[in-house]
């Protein structure tokens, strides 16, 4: 239902609008599109289709590659293997050597414990490097996937050496000094 002003209700079905005919060519010329073909109706009889340019990016048609009887995959490419039964689930097995690298940063970190709490944090650093050294070799080799646990454990056991050693040698200093030697010795041996 139309309104007088034009306002057309959204819920009226719309008007169909009749198109104009179009004109006739005069003989011997094309026929002039309406703006109302379809552009895929057909064209009148005697006359060839026109045909859309064609881009220079176009793309040869599709072809059906031809590979040896019974074969789906071309030659030389990936070909899926047949599943072997028995084989283990879950992630993958680690490298042979990757404990090395754990061990190495175990060992660092017990050995800033062990400095710190009772003074013997070399007992666990010297392992920590070695073991260190041992796991970046085996990295290598291509045997670990782990370096960098290795080489925390070399850090680790490396500050944990040097601390050892200046706190050994201020100790030597400090008793190199006769003063602190007297009172550190004349502190220990009262009598109660």
């Amino acid at each position: 239902m139309t309104q007088p002003d034009g306002w057309q209700s959204p819920y009226d079905p719309p008007q169909q609008s009749t198109p104009a005919p179009a004109p006739e060519p005069a003989p011997g010329q094309a026929p002039v599109p309406s703006p109302y073909q379809s552009p895929y109706a057909q064209p009148p009889a005697g006359q060839q289709p026109q045909q859309p340019p064609q881009s220079p990016y176009a793309q040869p048609p599709y072809q059906q590659p031809s590979y040896q009887q019974g074969t789906a995959y071309p030659p030389g490419q990936y070909q899926p293997q047949p599943v072997q039964y028995g084989a283990p689930y879950g992630y993958p097995a680690p490298p042979e050597k990757n404990a090395l690298g754990v061990w190495s940063l175990v060992l660092g970190i017990l050995s800033i414990v062990m400095l710190f709490s009772c003074l013997v944090g070399f007992l666990a650093a010297i392992p920590a490097v070695i073991t260190g050294h041992l796991s970046r070799k085996a990295q290598k080799e291509g045997l670990a996937d782990n370096a960098g646990l290795a080489l925390g454990g070399i850090i680790t056991g490396w500050v944990t050496i040097g601390l050892t050693i200046l706190a050994a040698a201020g100790i030597a200093v400090l008793f190199s000094i006769p003063e602190f030697r007297e009172g550190f010795f004349s502190d220990s041996t009262s009598t109660y």
